[in-house]
């Protein structure tokens, strides 16, 4: 996940996020950080904002744009702890391959 996270990210589109990410799976969970248009995989315990997935595979089609970010989050397929924008910030910074560069 941590490399897709990568190969993903969009700079410019996350230049204005600033916050510690955690990507909970129901076994496991992948921890980043956002800052100043930088990502970084900190050792930490606990996020600032918390996107619950049924599934790897299931994150990677919503950032990937194969699913709908919107479409999913009204049928209750993801899930927040909050921090709505936020949430959609952090799509878009993910989202390099959609915006073709």
């Amino acid at each position: 996940m941590r490399s897709f996270l990568q190969d993903n990210f969009a700079p410019e589109a996350a230049a204005d996020l600033e916050t510690d990410i955690e990507l909970r799976f129901p076994d496991n969970s992948v921890f980043c950080d956002v800052r100043g248009g930088v990502l970084s995989f900190p050792q930490i315990a606990e996020a600032e904002l918390v996107l619950y997935f049924d599934s790897q595979d299931q994150a990677q089609r919503l950032f990937s744009g194969e699913d709908d970010v919107v479409e999913a989050f009204m049928h209750g397929q993801i899930r927040s702890n909050g921090h709505l924008i936020w949430v959609f910030k952090t799509f878009a910074a993910f989202s390099k391959n959609q915006q073709g560069t």
